[in-house]
């Protein structure tokens, strides 16, 4: 199996050092996230950060400070963040326009982990390879479904008989796919006992979607650490936060990480629509603060340190961002109106209710994401980011020598028909085709990996053999 943490590691640096690798990068890149080899195809634009200065004079308005070209931009900026917010509070769904002030800060906290972190982060481990155009290009896409595994292996498989040669072209057209593997914890991650909620099933035994929604939901207990030091926690009245053992010193370019790997949640458990421009930024945020996090995180896991975390309460975010702040307070709504959880409609949530109320929201917008997307270098980029985010946030809680890479089940059986050149005839009924594809389905879903016995079987009988249709199904 990959080693899938090879070779990311965020360096020890001082704030010195950081400091000036952070100037040697954007003088070459700017506020820009460019992908190696990728940078003519794919760019995340930035908002150019203001400094603490620029901060200081916007805020007792000495406009002279400015040149007259850098306070257009800030201008502009503002201009921006007071559309969306006009825009969120004209949204016709409750859970937008009643937190919008929250999710606004969720989106500066986006923009910040992106232009903090763009000088240490990596957003892929290896350049998408050449042949990930063809597979870009063909009827697999990025192999969202199981149909597209059977398209694979039928491809593949009819035009030569030889098996090995099917499996290699195979292989070139889905290398570089992120649907073609899923995370596996090799123990339970039991949280059962402290968010019953979702104890069953955060087992890290899902597919890309689904450990995507527990990466993010997943985010707040992550940033717990930070959310003690700055007081946003509480519990139960009448209680007190037991920690075991003392939160761990955040480096200020950290902190950026730690902020949206609470306040993702936010963003991608909102059933509210934005352009894909805006979410590939939040992908990419999302992997790069949860690497951060977990290179940062040391043996401080809040499951393990804090007492009764299941009663804990975490504040929803609040803005910081000078220029959000303004906007907000010229609004139409009175600033306290529109902070909250838009998972719980209040300004003050237990995780456990976070977490079960971001899950299926989160699997839902990845998914159309997914879908809109699957036919092109952005679409890959986020799903590589997607993967990536959720081993980041599983392997903060359990450890990274808990968490390994698998194939997707429906592309492990396609893998096994091109090796032994087994295909569906053709001639068939149709009706063979859709049976398979459910096959594939339903062995997804159970996480049952079929023999090659059971896919031969399946693929030499008749379709409407209703006896190897309940033996193929009865180990389901």
């Amino acid at each position: 199996m990959p080693d899938w943490l090879a070779p990311f590691t965020v360096p020890k640096l001082t704030d010195e050092e950081y400091a000036k690798q952070k100037a040697e990068y954007t003088a070459k890149h700017g506020y820009s996230i460019t992908i190696p080899g990728l940078s003519d195809i794919i760019k995340i634009r930035t908002e150019d950060p203001m400094t603490a200065l620029e901060n200081y004079w916007w805020k007792k308005k000495q406009w002279d400070k400015f040149s007259p070209k850098r306070l257009e931009e800030v201008g502009k900026q503002k201009e921006k963040r007071r559309a969306r917010y006009l825009q969120m509070l004209a949204s016709p769904t409750p859970a937008v326009f009643q937190n919008a002030g929250s999710i606004m800060t969720a989106i500066d906290d986006a923009q910040d982990a992106i232009s903090t972190m763009a000088a240490i982060g990596q957003l892929g481990r290896k350049v998408a390879p050449k042949v990930l155009g063809k597979a870009l290009k063909g009827p697999v896409g990025l192999l969202t479904v199981a149909s597209d595994a059977l398209n694979l292996a039928q491809s593949t498989a009819m035009y030569c008989m030889a098996p090995m040669f099917g499996k290699r072209d195979g292989e070139q057209l889905a290398r570089g796919s992120p649907k073609t593997l899923k995370q596996k914890l090799k123990k339970r991650l039991n949280l059962k006992a402290k968010l019953p909620t979702k104890g069953d099933y955060i087992q890290g035994l899902q597919t890309t979607d689904q450990i995507f929604g527990f990466g993010i939901s997943l985010g707040p207990i992550v940033g717990l650490a930070q959310d003690i030091f700055m007081g946003s926690v509480r519990t139960k009245p009448g209680e007190f936060i037991d920690i075991k053992f003392p939160v761990p010193d955040i480096k200020y370019w950290a902190k950026a990480a730690y902020r949206f790997v609470k306040t993702g949640a936010l963003l991608f458990g909102n059933p509210w629509r934005t352009d894909d421009e805006d979410c590939l930024l939040w992908f990419a945020a999302a992997q790069l603060s949860f690497q951060m996090v977990f290179s940062t995180y040391g043996a401080w896991n809040p499951l393990e340190n804090i007492e009764n975390i299941e009663d804990l309460e975490i504040k929803a975010p609040e803005p910081w961002h000078q220029l959000t702040i303004e906007v907000i307070n010229e609004g139409p709504m009175p600033p306290q109106e529109v902070m909250g959880w838009p998972q719980t409609g209040s300004l003050w949530a237990r995780v456990p209710h976070i977490i079960d109320r971001t899950q299926d929201v989160a699997v839902y917008n990845w998914t159309q994401f997914q879908d809109r997307n699957k036919h092109s270098w952005a679409g890959w980029l986020a799903g590589n980011s997607v993967r990536e985010a959720s081993g980041y946030a599983l392997a903060c809680l359990e450890g990274a020598q808990d968490v390994y890479y698998e194939h997707w089940i429906p592309y492990a059986v396609a893998t096994t028909m091109m090796q032994n050149g087994i295909f569906l005839d053709p001639l068939q009924d149709t009706k063979k085709f859709e049976l398979f594809n459910t096959f594939l389905e339903d062995c997804e879903e159970t996480l049952w990996n079929p023999s090659l016995e059971n896919i031969k079987q399946f693929c030499s009988s008749p379709w409407n053999d209703i006896q190897l249709i309940q033996q193929t199904t009865s180990r389901i």
